[in-house]
């Protein structure tokens, strides 16, 4: 079903999962749409772990580090479910820490006085 998709249906349906969710659902409705053979697993996770590595790279090196970091890991998150859950529990986290960052830059914000 959602291999014939789009990539914004299967950004939509990905968005519209609550957080802390979303990469174990994407995990099992990739795994139930494409019963893909193991080479092409491994292949997708060892794309995953290189784009990781390139992104902790260029976490050092200018450039879009997080963003490359992330991508990686949520190629690594459709073929492993320990990733996945992994990356939900991540996106808690990360969504408290911004509210928090959120809130004191606009508490200390001189534009905000």
């Amino acid at each position: 079903m959602s291999d014939r998709l789009g990539l914004k249906q299967r950004w939509q349906q990905f968005a519209a999962a609550p957080p802390g969710q979303r990469f174990r659902e994407h995990f099992k409705r990739r795994q139930q749409s494409q019963p893909s053979a193991i080479h092409k697993r491994i292949l997708a996770m060892g794309a995953g772990i290189v784009i990781m590595g390139l992104g902790l790279v260029m976490l050092i090196a200018p450039g879009p580090g997080i963003l490359v970091l992330l991508l990686g890991a949520t190629l690594v998150a459709q073929e492993s479910f320990a990733a996945a859950k992994f990356m939900d529990w991540a996106d808690i986290r990360v969504r408290r820490l911004l509210i928090r960052v959120l809130r004191l830059w606009r508490r200390f914000s001189p534009a905000s006085r």
